[in-house]
């Protein structure tokens, strides 16, 4: 991951972890809405630096399963912030997890392989 990547990715993670521990220590429902926004931030941004930072020997197919997945979780995240649609929520926990597993799918298989 080259350097700007990852300074974007520490970067909104470093803001989203203060407003989740914000949202936790005030209980305030602005903050937690906020932290909310932020968590479909931050899989936004995976997704970005997913797709922005395939390598030649990535499989595509895995490398787009793997991004969309972020960006549809980022999607179902703020349209669980809307009324009514809260089981999206849900669902945009269930993508990121599929994006989780896919990236570190892609990272183990860009490790060279030890004897």
């Amino acid at each position: 991951m080259e350097f700007r990547s990852r300074s974007i990715l520490q970067s909104v993670l470093i803001g989203y972890l203060v407003l989740l521990v914000a949202s936790i220590l005030t209980g305030n429902p602005i903050v937690s809405r906020a932290a909310d926004f932020g968590f479909a931030i931050v899989s936004a941004v995976f997704g970005y630096v997913v797709y922005t930072s395939r390598s030649a020997s990535d499989d595509e197919r895995i490398v787009r399963l793997t991004a969309g997945a972020f960006v549809i979780a980022a999607v179902a995240q703020v349209l669980g912030l809307l009324p009514g649609f809260g089981t999206a929520a849900l669902a945009a926990t269930a993508f990121f997890l599929v994006g989780f597993v896919g990236y570190f799918y892609l990272r183990r298989g860009s490790r060279p392989q030890q004897r």
